[in-house]
């Protein structure tokens, strides 16, 4: 298996990548390792952390986010980098009664 190249495409696409990781694993602090300092993203962690937040208190429903792919190739010039991706947010709501709400809430154990 040969590694891949470095390329400053790979480099910004690993770093996006890992900055929509920690933010699904709720690490915000690891996730502003991954962006500019006091950039749009870096900025936008505490948004993301109380939209997870939010939509997480509800016991009868979940939220799902996943990074779904890169759309559209990365563009490269100079110091810059835009990368295109993909994230998608579900919010799934199941009744309160139901057999899953039951198996989920820790009851069972």
């Amino acid at each position: 298996m040969v590694a891949p190249e470095l390329t400053d495409r790979f480099l910004a696409e690993e770093a996006v990548y890992n900055y929509w990781q920690a933010i699904i694993n709720r690490q915000y602090g690891l996730a502003e390792c991954f962006c500019i300092y006091d950039g749009i993203w870096d900025n936008k962690i505490d948004e993301w952390e109380e939209y997870i937040n939010i939509h997480s208190e509800d016991p009868c429903s979940f939220l799902i986010i996943y990074f779904d792919e890169f759309y559209k190739p990365t563009e490269v010039t100079g110091d810059t980098a835009v990368v295109y991706v993909r994230i998608i947010a579900d919010k799934i709501v199941v009744p309160c009664n139901s057999n899953l709400h039951k198996k989920m809430d820790g009851s069972d154990i």
